[in-house]
């Protein structure tokens, strides 16, 4: 028999356990559910329940989600938490704070006029998550994350297509997700203040996150770090984050004669389910500045971002692929790897220097 998926709910309100544990109990997977309504509580119910997910409200009195996360963190570094999050602005902020803190992904607190509404979406949002749980587990021979469990064995990696760095990059584009926050508080404040390029940046969130994500990246950044803007004109030293729930490209426009990169937003339909994607950045960069394009593909699920490496590397440009040990979930950079469009498999923490070298023409 499958082991079932132990959830462990964290949550102050009685209606939002409900409402969790009614959206758990629908997913077609062995599930076992325990609850806690304080965070003082669950960290005493976890080393007795022992489970493989924590939902965990980020606002609670007494002690607080980052709080409770922290904890969790400090004896079970290993354990998969997601945060459950509204909304508004300061829930958004704490959110960044939390999957910078070590959240391994957070599902916004639907808005729905019904709890049958609200249910259904946030099971959509949780199916993604156990999907994710389970293939580790079954990539690890079906044992539990337990506390301070050593990490699983890196499989080797296929070597890349030989390529060759272009002689000029003028744009970097970034696409990544679950993971991302975390990620991209390593390799975004690492940035020289004098890189020569802007940085144009996909992470799957929807709005009101990603500027929040962007004002944290701000302030813990040499570079400076804002939202995206459509018609905003892209100067180097600077790193843009796609805005939620629209399409982010770069458009080429002429002024004075002189050649200028511009941020264009599309409200089109969603790509691979994502909206901002990455392919869709990717491709506007694949046309407008080709071979002169460094993508980085970094940790996600599932394979966006592959097409749109595809067509930069047509046009002769380059790619580095987040390393799969280093990665939260490696599924981005498992695609455009296995596929062979890598050019380099790149640790986290290189990350940064790579991306510089290969901008201001210092790479070998």
């Amino acid at each position: 028999m499958e082991q079932p998926l132990k959830v462990f709910i964290v949550d102050d309100s009685a209606l939002y356990r409900r409402i969790l544990t009614n959206s758990v109990d629908g997913i077609p997977v062995p599930t076992e559910v325990d609850t806690a309504p304080t965070g003082a509580i669950a960290l005493k119910k976890i080393p007795l329940f022992g489970p493989d997910i924590v939902l965990l409200d980020i606002e609670m009195p007494e002690m607080s989600g980052i709080e409770v996360l922290k904890a969790i963190r400090k004896d079970y570094p290993r354990m998969t938490v997601v945060l459950v999050s509204g909304v508004n602005s300061r829930s958004a902020d704490i959110t960044i704070e939390g999957l910078s803190s070590g959240a391994s992904d957070f599902i916004p607190k639907p808005t729905g006029s019904s709890i049958e509404e609200n249910t259904a979406e946030l099971r959509r949002g949780l199916q993604q998550v156990f999907n994710l749980i389970l293939a580790k587990r079954a990539a690890r021979g079906g044992v539990r994350a337990t506390r301070l469990a050593p990490a699983a064995q890196a499989r080797p990696k296929l070597r890349p297509l030989p390529s060759i760095l272009p002689a000029r990059i003028e744009i970097v584009g970034i696409g990544v997700s679950t993971g991302g926050p975390g990620a991209l508080g390593v390799v975004i404040p690492q940035l020289p203040k004098n890189i020569s390029v802007p940085v144009v940046i996909v992470q799957h969130m929807p709005p009101v996150f990603t500027e929040s994500l962007a004002r944290s990246l701000d302030r813990s950044s040499a570079v400076s770090v804002c939202e995206a803007e459509d018609g905003q004109v892209l100067r180097a030293g600077n790193v843009y984050i796609a805005p939620g729930g629209v399409h982010t490209m770069v458009k080429r426009f002429a002024v004075q004669e002189q050649q200028q990169l511009m941020i264009r937003l599309n409200d089109g339909p969603p790509v691979n389910s994502c909206k901002p994607a990455v392919d869709v950045l990717f491709d506007s960069l694949a046309t407008v500045t080709g071979g002169r394009t460094l993508a980085v593909v970094m940790t996600d699920m599932g394979h966006d971002g592959k097409s749109g490496a595809q067509h930069i590397k047509a046009r002769q440009g380059y790619c580095l692929s987040q390393s799969e040990e280093t990665c939260t979930v490696y599924g981005m950079p498992q695609a455009v790897d296995q596929a062979r469009i890598s050019d380099e498999s790149v640790a986290l923490p290189d990350l940064a220097g790579r991306i510089y070298s290969v901008t201001n023409g210092t790479a070998i």
